[in-house]
């Protein structure tokens, strides 16, 4: 479902819509002819443009904002000189206005943009907390704005986009695979929901494998009983017990932004009104970043 905030939400003044928010910056070190617009990439990050492994590169999430033309997105995870990191410090590792790649293959968003950082300071009226530009929340919900990060904006977007990825610089090899929906051959028939009586109506959204780890989401039985589970070489178990009463999931991507040969994996909480996201780390165990505005 499209991330939009929940009935009551204050009003998000450019800014700091209520969606995830995007950071800052650098500016690609090497020049390339990329189309300035074009359509999405379909199952694969190949947006247009040669790849190279970057010393700073950024995959940022996007979205759009209620009433506005423009997309709004957050810096979720990123490799700082082979570092692995999240959230507010890969914003920091952007310039304030920076060119970047989209991909995913849900949306109509344009396969290169330009973003830049809020200007203007931003006060959540529900929740009562000042936001000093360039700063401002991860996202928004009825009563209150969660995290802090640094959005970023691109304008001119006139075509509703629910679930962007984005990559800084545009030429990054961040080793990007947008995931379809379905298990796509992935074997999970021994999986825990498998056989059992209680976990009758439960239902496969996505399975995939990296190397020799798979993560599956289900939905059911109930409507807000979707879970995440992981398999990292010992059998399947819950990525987070504290992840409950969502919807469900949407796994948008694994990568390896750091080079190192172990997969991220980013993942879009569905709930009820809003959403939440989180990052799941090299070796899949917890989320290594989440920001949620989900609520039922």
């Amino acid at each position: 479902m499209p991330p939009t905030p929940a009935k009551g939400a204050p009003p998000a003044p450019t800014g700091a819509p209520a969606a995830p928010t995007a950071a800052a910056t650098s500016a690609p070190a090497a020049k390339v002819t990329v189309a300035p617009a074009g359509p999405p990439s379909v199952g694969l990050d190949d947006a247009p443009g040669k790849r190279e492994r970057a010393r700073k590169a950024v995959i940022l999430f996007g979205t759009s904002t209620e009433g506005s033309d423009e997309l709004r997105f957050v810096p979720v995870v990123c490799s700082l000189d082979g570092k692995l990191e999240t959230g507010k410090a890969c914003g920091l590792a952007m310039p304030a206005t920076a060119r970047v790649r989209t991909t995913r293959t849900d949306t109509n968003a344009p396969a290169v943009l330009t973003v830049t950082r809020s200007t203007r300071d931003f006060h959540d009226e529900a929740g009562g907390r000042n936001y000093v530009a360039p700063t401002g929340p991860a996202c928004c919900m009825y009563n209150t704005c969660v995290d802090e990060t640094i959005p970023y904006f691109a304008k001119g977007n006139t075509v509703a986009a629910s679930r962007v990825i984005a990559i800084w610089p545009e030429t990054a090899d961040v080793d990007l695979k947008p995931q379809p929906a379905g298990a796509d051959g992935v074997e999970f028939a021994d999986g825990p929901w498998v056989g059992r009586a209680g976990e009758r109506g439960v239902r496969i959204d996505q399975a995939l494998r990296a190397g020799q780890m798979r993560l599956v989401a289900t939905r059911g039985p109930c409507g807000s009983c979707g879970a995440l589970w992981v398999d990292r070489g010992g059998g399947f178990a819950v990525v987070d017990e504290e992840l409950s009463s969502t919807d469900g999931f949407d796994i948008l991507a694994t990568s390896d932004v750091d080079g190192d040969g172990h997969p991220e994996a980013i993942v879009y909480e569905i709930w009820r009104n809003d959403y939440g996201l989180h990052v799941l780390g090299n070796d899949w165990s917890k989320p290594a970043y989440r920001f949620n505005c989900g609520n039922i």
